[in-house]
C-alpha cells in the first residue's frame, strides 16, 4: 500500500500543462488554509464536445462545493482540484487519470459521465491505489467485487434508472409494442439489456431492435422499420446527442409512438430541436425533485447565484453529492488524509446530502436509488407529477 502524507506548504507548479485548471486549483477558494497546507481532489468529465453541457454544469456543481468547503473555515487546509476535460473520450480520460494519479498531493478522485470512459479510468485508479467516486457514469458493471473498495458509486447505475421508467411505460401507460434503439457504447448496450429485461418480466418481447454508432445523425431508415413494426414506443438507450435529433426524426417522419429514455437525454440540449418535435418525450431522471427539501433549493440557489452558464442537468445534483462525500469524507481522516483513508472512510460511511443520505453496499454501489420522471411540455421540461400528460389534458402518441 501506497503511504502519502498532507502536502505542506503550497504545491509549486511543477506538472503544468498536466493539470488543467493548473497550481492554485479550480476551487477559487482559498480562505480554507490554515498554514499553507494543501489537499488535492479530482474531477473528470466533458467540459468540451458533445456532452460539454452535462459535463461542465457537472464541473460547476463541484468546483461550488469545494469553494464553499474552502470558505467554510471547517478545513486547516486548502482543498485543490485538479480539473480534466475528458471529451467523453476514453482514450483523453485514460490520461486524465494519469495525470490525477501522478500528483503525490492527489487523495481521491470522482468521475465521470460517461460509462465507457469511467470503465476506461478505473484500471488506472486501482493500480496507483486512488480511491475514484463515480458520480455519473451508470453501467451497472463499473462496480463490482473486483473493483471494490477502490471503486464506489453514487449515481444509480442504469437497471436501477430502467425499473421507474419501465413501470411508468408498460405498466401504468400500457404501452406493449417497443421498438428499441440504442448506441453500441457500454451505456447504450446496457440500457438495452436492461429495458429488455423489464420486457421479459412482464411477458413481453420487443417488436424490433436496432444498434447505431456514436454520432448518427440519420435514424429515417430505422424509422421506416419501426413504422412498420406497429409500434406503440419507441425506447432510446443512448444519450442526448443522437436521442434529440431522433425525436425530431420521429416527429418529422410522422412516427404514432411515444419517445423514452432515460437520464442520458435530461438535458437542456435536447431542447435546441423544435418545440413542436420535443413535445412528449419521456424520461427518467435519476435523484429527487429538488425544489422539495431545503438542501435543494439552497444547492439550486447557489448554483445561480455563483453565476455558471450551463443550467442544471440531470447529473449536476450527483456531482455535488460527489464532492459532499468526498468532504466528509477528509474529516473523517482528521489527520491522516492519505488515499487509505480516504478509500475507508468513503466506503464505510454515512453520508447527508442535498440527495439524502448516501451509503455504500458490499461492491461499493450506493444504496441511496430516487429517481422521478419528467416529460416536453411546450418546450420546457417538466416533472411529469405536474404535467397536463400526467392529469389527461394532453395524451402520448401511440395511444
Amino acid at each position: 500500500m501506497k503511504k502519502r502524507i498532507l502536502a505542506i506548504g503550497l504545491t509549486l507548479c511543477m506538472i503544468a500543462g498536466m493539470v488543467l485548471t493548473g497550481c492554485g486549483g479550480s476551487s477559487g477558494g482559498s480562505s480554507g488554509g490554515g498554514d499553507g497546507k494543501v489537499v488535492k481532489l479530482g474531477f473528470l468529465s466533458p467540459i468540451t464536445g458533445a456532452n460539454a453541457a452535462e459535463g461542465a454544469a457537472a464541473r460547476n456543481a463541484f468546483k461550488l462545493a469545494i469553494d464553499q468547503a474552502n470558505e467554510s473555515g471547517d478545513f486547516d487546509y486548502t482543498i485543490e482540484v485538479i480539473e480534466i476535460d475528458d471529451k467523453s473520450d476514453p482514450s483523453t480520460g485514460v490520461a486524465g487519470a494519469q495525470k490525477i494519479v501522478s500528483d503525490p498531493d492527489v487523495v481521491a478522485a470522482t468521475g465521470h459521465w460517461n460509462s465507457g470512459v469511467a470503465e476506461a479510468t478505473i484500471p488506472v485508479f486501482k493500480e496507483a491505489e486512488i480511491p475514484m467516486l463515480i458520480w455519473g457514469a451508470i453501467a451497472s458493471d463499473l462496480t463490482s467485487e473486483e473493483n471494490y473498495p477502490w471503486i464506489t458509486r453514487s449515481a444509480p447505475t442504469d437497471v436501477q434508472e430502467n425499473v421507474p421508467l419501465a413501470k411508468a411505460v408498460l405498466d401504468d401507460m400500457g404501452y406493449e409494442k417497443v421498438f428499441i434503439i440504442s448506441d453500441t457504447t457500454s451505456y447504450g448496450q446496457g440500457n438495452s439489456k436492461a429495458f429488455k429485461a423489464e420486457l421479459a418480466d412482464r411477458g413481453l418481447k420487443e417488436v424490433g431492435f436496432e444498434e447505431v454508432q456514436e454520432g448518427t445523425v440519420d435514424f429515417r431508415a430505422i424509422l421506416t422499420k419501426v413504422k412498420s413494426s406497429g409500434a406503440d414506443c419507441v425506447y432510446w438507450g443512448g444519450v442526448v446527442t443522437e436521442g434529440s435529433l431522433l425525436k425530431q426524426q420521429m416527429f418529422e417522419e410522422g412516427v404514432d409512438a411515444l419517445f423514452c429514455g432515460i437520464s442520458g437525454n435530461y438535458s437542456e440540449d435536447f431542447l435546441k430541436i423544435p418545440a413542436e418535435a420535443a413535445e412528449g418525450a419521456l424520461v427518467v431522471k435519476p435523484g429527487i425533485v429538488l425544489e422539495s427539501t431545503e438542501g435543494g433549493k439552497k444547492f439550486i440557489e447557489d448554483y445561480e447565484a455563483a453565476g455558471f452558464s450551463e443550467p442544471i442537468g440531470a447529473y449536476t445534483p450527483y456531482a455535488y453529492t460527489a464532492a459532499e462525500i468526498l468532504l466528509q469524507a477528509l474529516k473523517e481522516c482528521g489527520d491522516d488524509v492519505t488515499p487509505e483513508a480516504m478509500r475507508d472512510a468513503i466506503k464505510d460511511g454515512k453520508f447527508d446530502g442535498i440527495m439524502g443520505t448516501t451509503t455504500f453496499d458490499k461492491i461499493g454501489q450506493t444504496e441511496l436509488v430516487a429517481a422521478y420522471l419528467n416529460v416536453v411540455q411546450d418546450g420546457k421540461w417538466t416533472v411529469y407529477d405536474d404535467s397536463e400528460y400526467a392529469d389527461g389534458t394532453r395524451k402520448f402518441p401511440g395511444k
